[in-house]
């Protein structure tokens, strides 16, 4: 999923936790199935927690992500550094990206789809519930009607998502550039499993009809009342390794619901899912140890990455949750 946020907010369309919005009484985030069984629960090391693959003489340590974390998240390292040591290699998910050159063409070819018909303002367009509720989120960030009110919902969504982010220090670029730097340190090859080509599915995105265009505008406002509240103890959770606490305070991004109206997002996804676990298969058919990150809502899922391993007779060690 996080692919979807890199992949459409670096088209460039157009990061305190004391933010809080006039519209929203919501105080805990939906709690979704986070069920998952584990074959044998781990002690918990310092820092983030980890699920242990192992089969044969090969191993897979995977660090559960969550995102978007706080820029200046401070959090122990060391179990990671001590796991990154002698591995054969780290995986970081699959993305999808688009050339500049690509995103320069979208942008002289269909600036139509970017902006609000001719005579239209973004706020006015949208109903009483969702105009109060997307004024809220703005005005929580300091910005102003006019910064918005020639964009097209689905480009207001990802700019209203970029913009508190920004506002408040968040940023989806850790754990993972700490991961790779400590990889890089300990001279440990790092790579991204897949690279998708992303213009297929901004393309489509862009094109949704209005009514699902505005879900999407009202998917990203959700996502940022819930992580106003939520973000800080959800990160401080990931990072003292309570899984407990971080299904207390973390919901994968509602925002999912408008990238689904996708085909392509869903084609990617699905190849995602496919690429991911192709990695885990080759990197368990070699001796040695290897490290993976994989987004924590994939981990906590019963529909998740380890509960097709474990129907594979992989053994999953996991922490207690």
């Amino acid at each position: 999923m996080k692919f979807f946020f890199a992949a459409l907010g670096g088209l460039s369309l157009a990061a305190s936790f004391t933010a809080s919005f006039a519209a929203s009484e919501q105080t805990a985030p939906p709690v979704g199935d986070w069920s998952v069984e584990t074959v044998t629960v781990m002690a918990q090391a310092p820092g983030p927690a980890f699920w242990h693959l192992s089969k044969g003489d090969s191993e897979i340590w995977i660090l559960g992500t969550l995102g978007p974390l706080p820029e200046n998240l401070v959090w122990d390292t060391s179990h990671l550094a001590k796991l990154v040591e002698g591995a054969r290699v780290v995986l970081a998910p699959p993305e999808a990206s688009a050339g500049i050159f690509e995103v320069g063409w979208l942008l002289l070819t269909n600036s139509d789809l970017l902006s609000m018909p001719d005579g239209q303002k973004l706020e006015a367009s949208l109903p009483p519930e969702l105009r109060a509720r997307f004024v809220a989120a703005r005005e929580s960030i300091k910005q102003d009607a006019e910064h918005y009110e020639d964009d097209a919902p689905v480009v207001a969504a990802l700019k209203l998502e970029r913009d508190f982010n920004k506002a408040n220090g968040l940023s989806w670029e850790q754990p993972r550039q700490m991961v790779e730097k400590i990889a890089s340190a300990k001279h440990v090859k790092f790579r991204t499993i897949a690279d998708y080509d992303a213009m297929p599915m901004a393309k489509e995105l862009l094109r949704l009809p209005a009514d699902q265009a505005r879900s999407c505008l009202e998917n990203a406002v959700h996502d940022l009342e819930l992580r106003a509240v939520h973000a800080k103890a959800a990160a401080e959770a990931w990072a003292a390794g309570d899984v407990k606490s971080v299904k207390a305070h973390y919901t994968e991004p509602n925002l999912e619901h408008c990238a689904m109206q996708s085909g392509k997002f869903s084609q990617l996804d699905e190849r995602g899912i496919a690429d991911s676990l192709a990695a885990i298969d080759e990197a368990l058919s070699k001796p040695g140890k290897t490290i993976m990150l994989v987004d924590i809502g994939s981990l906590l899922r019963n529909t998740g990455v380890v509960e097709k391993l474990r129907a594979q007779g992989v053994v999953i060690e996991g922490p207690a949750q």
